[in-house]
Parts: structure tokens; sequence; C-alpha cells
């Protein structure tokens, strides 16, 4: 991907300012229905992708319960259990409704994966992708939860700095679940890059390499709101090197 080349809202994106990263091939984990892991564990079917891993639909066989299995993507693998030990760290911090609860990180079986609570739902970048805007109604229901959900991450000092609809469950009763603190911060910690994020939900200041603030996540909620009330992507099409100045000068489309 060149500078020239419209940003990806597929996974997070670790690039330095006015450079993207190569893109590089996915490699899948592989398992089958079936599949018992730690002899706890059954696969029960592939129900997501991203640039940041894949995540399986599994029973718990122990306590008797669903849950989702989160396995970083094989490219990441070398940092992969610090990665999913600090989001299990920021997750665990936090127990709200419209936040998807994070239970433990697995180590074995030549595998690290995180156990979560299982949304029976679909994520809003799909149903978007599927239906358009939200009606009126649902679409407030959905941006008061997305509030709340925030609201309670920061309280703890936590920000989530990739909130994006792909980011977003909405369960089979209509509430909305935030998911992936995989590359969330705690305030006024400046020991990771700012730029990681996904581009085009990024803030000006994320974009720049600047210090993030709970500001950085509202304003990626702003973004995430316009789409969700109006089916569309502010900076939709837009490439890397246009992005800061599209901030300050485009006008929404309505």
């Amino acid at each position: 991907m060149t500078p020239d080349q419209p940003p990806s809202d597929e996974g997070p994106t670790l690039i330095q300012p006015a450079k993207y990263q190569p893109a590089v091939p996915k490699r899948s984990t592989g398992f089958i229905p079936g599949t018992i892991l730690m002899g706890r564990y059954r696969i029960v079917s592939l129900i997501g992708t991203g640039g940041m891993g894949e995540v399986y639909r599994a029973d718990d066989m122990k306590v008797g319960q669903a849950v989702a299995l989160k396995f970083l993507s094989q490219r990441l693998a070398p940092g992969g259990a610090e990665l999913l030990l600090g989001e299990v760290r920021v997750g665990l911090q936090i127990t709200h409704p419209n936040v998807c609860r994070l239970y433990d990180i697995i180590e074995g079986d030549d595998h690290h994966f995180i156990a979560m609570e299982y949304v029976d739902g679909e994520d809003l970048a799909s149903l978007l992708r599927r239906i358009g805007r939200l009606p009126a109604e649902k679409a407030i229901r959905v941006a008061r939860d997305l509030c709340s959900g925030l609201t309670a991450a920061h309280r703890r000092g936590v920000i989530h700095r990739d909130l994006k609809p792909a980011n977003i469950m909405i369960d089979a009763r209509g509430t909305a679940k935030i998911t992936d603190f995989g590359i969330a911060a705690i305030a006024d910690d400046e020991s990771t890059p700012a730029y990681l994020g996904t581009l085009i939900y990024m803030a000006p200041e994320q974009l720049r390499g600047e210090q993030l603030s709970p500001r950085t996540d509202l304003y990626a909620l702003g973004l995430v709101l316009y789409e969700l009330f109006t089916g569309k992507r502010i900076f939709d099409g837009v490439s890397f090197g246009e992005l800061l100045t599209a901030h300050k000068r485009r006008k929404p489309r309505l």
C-alpha cells in the first residue's frame, strides 16, 4: 500500500507518519469444528477474521457456556503473548453491559488466546453493509450504549484507540457492546505509539502521532455515529496524504 491508496479499515495498523506498513498475507490457525483445546474448549466455528487475528466460537466444557476465543495473527506471533496479556489487563478493569467481557488468557498447545464473552449477534460494520443506516430509534439506542461503554472505559483511565463499527457487536436484543481492547492504552501512558489504529477512524492527533486522551475516542465515536445515522463514511476513499487536510476542510456528505 502506498500513500496514494485509500486506507483500509480491516484492522489496526501501526504506521509511521506519512508511511504505511506493507500488507502481510493472513494465515489461519486452521481449527475445525470439534477441535478441543486445553481439554476444555471445543471449537464450534470461525466467527471473525481481521488484521489482528481470528475469533472462534467455542463451548467452554468446564462451565457449560459459549465463549469466544481470540487468536492473534501468525505475523504477530513473536510478541503475541504480550499483546494478549495487555488486552486482558486492560479489559479486566472494565465491567459494563456495553463492553465485551474478557475472562482469561490461556497459554498452551502452541497457542496463546483470550477467552471472552460470546456475543450472539453481528458486528456493526457488517450490519451497516447489509442494511445501510439504522432506523433512527435503533441508532439512538446504539449511540447511547456506545457512550455508556466508553464512559466506563474512560472512568478507568482506558483509551480504546480503535473504536470503529467492526469493533462493536450488536447482540440479539439490539444492545451494543464495545469489543477489542487489544491496542487500548492507559491515559497519560506514552510507552506505545499514538499512531496505532484504523486510519479512517483516527482523530487528527492520532494521525500525527501525538499524545492521546479520551477525546481521541470521542472523535472516533463521532465518525461512527455519522456512519450509524447516514450509512456513509465521512472519509471513505481518502488517501493517507489527504486525511489530515480532510479532517479540517471536508464537509460531511448528507
